[in-house]
């Protein structure tokens, strides 16, 4: 059997409803530590984890508790007595480690849909900032080696902050905007972090009154931001 026609039995086989010789088609190809097969069979759980977390929990029938306790009960010998409550109690922990694991993923799986829906408001009130008529673009820092990049300062829609080559910070510690006006003190604008290439992308959407606007500036600030600067600015671009 070829991956294209395998492609649509890693659910049924994660799920243990494939037939059994397919299946061992399968498993041939794990015992061959098939990296294609790998790769689709993770896929495969995570969806099959997703797809359990929105089912409703039903309650099941009170005649179904009868028949599993007649299915275990023990018979005379004791032997088979252990045998029985031994693979009871083996069936009892795979199945607790089965529903900890899709939890575990289920979780993470929602984790990651809530970030790709928080990068996605964010790039539309980018593009919102972007596309209106009123918007003024300042370019700073053109060193590669150098903190650079692009502010977007709009009088309806907010500013928009591109920059690259931004500090890393530690887990305790956080980039914080600043929009400072001609007269007064720095203003906070909010928090965001650098990428792993120091890349980053921040929106500060309220309105903005560019003839008392002076600069924006970017400081290192506690996780939590300040309500002042409590450090230098690192960065200070006028917009005036």
């Amino acid at each position: 059997m070829t991956h294209s026609e395998m492609d649509e039995l890693y659910e049924l086989y994660v799920l243990g409803a494939l037939e059994p010789e397919a299946a061992q088609q399968i498993d041939r190809h794990l015992g061959d530590q098939c990296d294609y097969c790998l790769q689709h069979l993770r896929d495969a759980a995570l969806v099959a984890s997703a797809m359990s977390g929105l089912a409703e929990p039903v309650k099941p029938p009170g005649r179904l508790r009868k028949k599993i306790l007649e299915t275990v009960t023990p018979r005379p010998s004791l032997a088979n007595w252990k045998f029985a409550v031994g693979s009871l109690l083996a069936a009892c922990i795979v199945l607790s480690a089965a529903l900890l694991w899709q939890r575990s993923t289920a979780q993470s799986l929602r984790e990651q849909v809530a970030g790709l829906a928080h990068e996605r408001d964010e790039l539309r009130s980018v593009v919102d900032v972007l596309s209106r008529p009123d918007t003024k673009e300042v370019r700073f820092g053109l060193a590669d080696n150098k903190p650079h990049g692009r502010v977007f300062v709009s009088p309806s829609g907010g500013v928009v902050f591109v920059g690259s080559n931004l500090p890393q910070v530690s887990s305790d510690q956080t980039l914080e905007l600043w929009v400072i006006p001609a007269t007064g003190d720095p203003q906070p604008a909010g928090l965001f972090r650098a990428g792993a290439g120091g890349d980053s992308v921040h929106v500060w959407q309220q309105p903005v009154n560019l003839a008392q606007l002076h600069a924006v500036a970017v400081t290192i600030e506690p996780e939590r931001g300040s309500q002042k600067p409590t450090t230098p600015p690192f960065l200070i671009v006028p917009v005036a």
